[in-house]
């Protein structure tokens, strides 16, 4: 129940405590809709203040009359441009190639702020998730031992709880499992 809804089996089994990881619970899911809901707005705002202050064709005539103007380079921000907006949106912020087709310098550099806080905004709605799945992996590793304790979890001698976990900080590709076997004689 607990890696349902953390908090649950404690509180099935008369324990109050359930009550601090359902709160966790809900003030994780708050944080990632708040930080996701900013990071999603700033990402807008960057998207259209690069729309208004970087230029394809100028950057294009400039790279040609300096001199630098390279092929690969053109058709890979037009790629991007139709095929991959955030590899776009980021290539012409960061990428000195495309640096030309600003407007100003410090119109580039406040669209970097604006990504800048957008990144932060999603990277912090990303650890409140991490929050989440960390929270329903305690509670329910706690409600087991719990019941363990009060002899109302007995699964006998023969069987086994085992968890398993692969995990790194901030990935996206953290799973875990949760495996009980039973020895047949």
């Amino acid at each position: 129940m607990n890696l349902a809804i953390p908090g649950s089996g404690h509180l099935y089994a008369g324990e109050k405590r359930g009550l601090v990881n359902l709160g966790l619970e809900g003030v994780a899911w708050a944080a990632y809709l708040y930080y996701h809901d900013r990071g999603k707005s700033k990402e807008k705002e960057f998207e259209t203040y690069a729309d208004g202050h970087w230029d394809y064709n100028s950057w294009k005539t400039q790279e040609i009359n300096n001199g630098t103007y390279d092929p690969a380079a053109d058709s890979l921000i037009l790629y991007f441009h139709d095929h991959n907006k955030q590899q776009y949106y980021e290539d012409i912020g960061k990428i000195s190639t495309y640096w030309s087709g600003w407007d100003s310098q410090d119109n580039r550099n406040f669209y970097r702020g604006i990504r800048a806080h957008s990144n932060n905004f999603l990277k912090n709605a990303h650890t409140a998730l991490a929050g989440a799945f960390v929270n329903r992996v305690v509670s329910a590793v706690d409600v087991l031992q719990l019941m363990k304790h009060r002899g109302g979890a007995s699964l006998g001698n023969d069987t086994q709880v085992r968890f398993k976990m692969h995990t790194k900080p901030f990935a996206r590709d953290n799973a875990f499992g949760f495996v009980v076997t039973k020895r047949l004689r």
